[in-house]
């Protein structure tokens, strides 16, 4: 493949093809940088939000400050976007700056090391594929990788166990009553033939004051570029007054 040891080395090799893969790769093609691979090990772009398919996935970042600044969507349904809508966004922004062509989906990098001699990065999929590359940029993000709890008798349970980001249930247990069980527990009780919560400690919550975007918004959102910025600029003001 492109930047194999036989071949001229790559200028930036990343890994993820997360938010942050797909930023980079945008900026680069803006720069003219134009030999760069993303590493992926997924099927697909999106990161977390590739991964976290359960029932009341979403963003507790308002919708309209969680776009890039440079490819602003102003469409959002809601105040708080669901899960596959922020896929949707990011598949659309992997099309746009014609990131598809250096995408290595399915391929996880397993090691990678810098060779002084040569001023490169020499790079090793879990295949046995190897890239050489100027470059080497992280971008592989934590919440794609599951934390299981150190329950005694897991490993013993005769039952389906599975983590919240590798959603399937119907009898459902929940242990632990974090961001995903705040989203998912309130979705799934309705569905569920039987469904347990356990948690450690109480969790506080305010309200999150999610709603849906009226027509008028999206109209001004689309035809006045300034007030898309300005809802942008009151969001980011708000937040951090909470933290001088």
């Amino acid at each position: 493949g492109q930047g194999g040891t036989n071949e001229r080395p790559l200028d930036v090799a990343i890994i993820g093809a997360g938010i942050s893969g797909i930023c980079l790769g945008a900026k680069l093609k803006a720069a003219g940088i134009d030999r760069f691979v993303i590493f992926e090990k997924a099927a697909g772009v999106g990161g977390t939000w590739h991964d976290n398919t359960y029932p009341g996935a979403n963003c507790d970042v308002p919708s309209m400050f969680y776009s890039f600044s440079f490819a602003m969507k102003t469409d959002w349904s809601r105040t708080f976007a669901p899960q596959a809508e922020i896929l949707a966004y990011l598949e659309a922004c992997a099309d746009r700056f014609q990131l598809r062509p250096h995408l290595r989906l399915e391929t996880a990098v397993a090691g990678a090391r810098w060779d002084a001699a040569a001023a490169l990065w020499r790079i090793r999929t879990a295949t046995g594929e190897e890239h050489a590359a100027r470059v080497l940029v992280s971008g592989s993000g934590q919440l794609n990788r599951p934390a299981y709890p150190d329950v005694p008798g897991l490993a013993e349970f005769g039952g389906t166990t599975f983590h919240s980001a590798r959603w399937d249930g119907k009898r459902v247990a929940v242990i632990g009553n974090g961001a995903s069980a705040i989203q998912s527990v309130p979705r799934i009780a309705p569905v569920t033939a039987r469904l347990s919560v356990f948690q450690r400690s109480a969790n506080w919550m305010i309200p999150r004051g999610d709603r849906v975007y009226t027509p008028l918004e999206h109209w001004l959102f689309a035809h006045v570029p300034l007030a898309a910025r300005a809802q942008r600029w009151l969001i980011w003001a708000r937040l951090e007054m909470r933290w001088p």
